[in-house]
This record gives structure tokens, sequence and C-alpha cells, in this order.
């Protein structure tokens, strides 16, 4: 047992990570309200308020200001299956009656700006990598905002209006090998950042979620360091992550 919890809250956090089971609820995905879960359980809300508290200290949920709990991560996402033929964001896309739209931003080569990033994708602090800005959207409405980091040393050479086709497609065209594996931590965060308010039509301190992830081929290396902030109103999470 959790140290310090109760039997009461220990009962609702089993109750919630069990839901997540058996519905097969992925990072991102609401859950329901407090009230409705204490309703469900016959439990108070304030302990309900309580166990949630312990989950989101452990990244198993989130919570997003005024708009309720959410799926979160313990760090690596773990789900395995097979990709949709559909890339998920397409997918839902056309499931919504819109078109998948992704437009390149801003294209530019610049020295790996941290070390943490250099260690992700394996290369030397002074190494290069290309810095595209993606935009994703439903037809002319923006769902999401991407900063993708490529290492110069893996592509030489890059057409960037590939990947307002398809990154992945494109990736594993360059390289011959298979986009297999993603790492990913998950926050909620409030906007703040003029140009992803303007991009992305939100208002200041909007809730989003913001996305690192690591992407690896299926020989082991990684080949791009992701940056996302999710509109999750309109782009919910359910996809897959490693091609078996």
């Amino acid at each position: 047992m959790i140290d310090g919890i109760t039997e009461k809250q220990k009962e609702v956090v089993d109750y919630l990570l069990q839901k997540i089971k058996d519905d097969g609820l992925m990072p991102g995905d609401k859950l329901d309200t407090e009230i409705a879960i204490a309703k469900n359980i016959g439990i108070t809300r304030a302990t309900v308020r309580e166990a949630t508290r312990i989950l989101i200290e452990q990244q198993r949920i989130y919570r997003v200001k005024g708009s309720g709990l959410f799926v979160g991560s313990t760090g690596k996402s773990d789900h395995v299956g097979r990709f949709h033929a559909l890339s998920p964001f397409d997918f839902q896309a056309q499931k919504k009656g819109y078109k998948g739209v992704r437009k390149v931003i801003t294209v530019s080569i610049m020295k790996v700006p941290t070390a943490e990033m250099a260690q992700a994708l394996r290369i030397k602090s002074g190494d290069q990598i290309y810095k595209v800005v993606r935009l994703m959207s439903f037809d002319d409405i923006p769902v999401a905002l991407e900063y993708n980091h490529f290492p110069v040393s893996m592509f030489s050479s890059m057409e960037f209006s590939k990947l307002e086709i398809s990154k992945y497609s494109y990736i594993e065209q360059i390289t011959g090998k298979k986009v297999q594996r993603r790492e990913q931590h998950l926050n909620a965060i409030n906007v703040t950042d003029e140009e992803q308010l303007r991009l992305l039509n939100f208002n200041e301190n909007d809730a989003a979620l913001e996305i690192y992830e690591t992407v690896y081929l299926d020989d082991g290396l990684p080949c791009e360091v992701n940056r996302a902030i999710i509109n999750t109103q309109l782009l919910q999470l359910r996809q897959n992550t490693e091609r078996p």
C-alpha cells in the first residue's frame, strides 16, 4: 500500500486504475469528474480529491483547470500494438468530418540546444540539428503545434514539404528503416508563449497538453526529439506507440 493512504483513498485509486485498464484509456483521455467518481463508488468527494492528488503526484493522471482529470503517464509510454492504417491524426480528423492538414511553419539548422537533447539523439553537444516547426490542423482549425528536431548527421538532406504529407513515412523513406517506438513525457500546461497562442488560436493561459517524445527506429537508434503542444479538446491522444 502507498505510504499514508487510507483504505477509502486506496479504493478510489484502485477504481481509477482499473477503469483506465478496462476501458483501454491512453494518455490524454478524459476521466470521469470527481463528483461522478464519488457517486459511482459511494465515497465523499473530499476523499476522491485526496486520492486523485496521489495519482497526480505519481503522474498516472493529471488535472487541467476548468477541464477535469485526464490519463497521464509514468514517464514512458508503454502501449504496444499496431499503428492504425490511417495515422491517429488523420483518423480523428476524418472521424470529425475534417481533413488532416500539416503545415511546415519554419525550418532552421542549429546547434543542438541542450545536453539533454544531444543525449536523447545520441549526438555530440556541438552537433547540428534541423528544427522544424509544424502546425497540425483539422481543415483550418489548429489542433497541435510541433517542434521537431532531427540530427543532421542522420538526415544529410531533407525535403521539408514531405513533412506536410507524413513525417514518419518520410523518415522511413530516407532511412530505409521503420519507425517503431516512442518514449513520451506528458505535462499539463497553461499556454503563455506568444507564438503558440497565435498559431493555435488560444487565449492566454488556455490549458493544453505538452508532450516531449523521443522517436526510435527499429534498430534502436533515435531519429527525432519532438515537443508538441496539443489542444486535447479537439485532438484526443488515442494512439499506439510501437510497431512489432
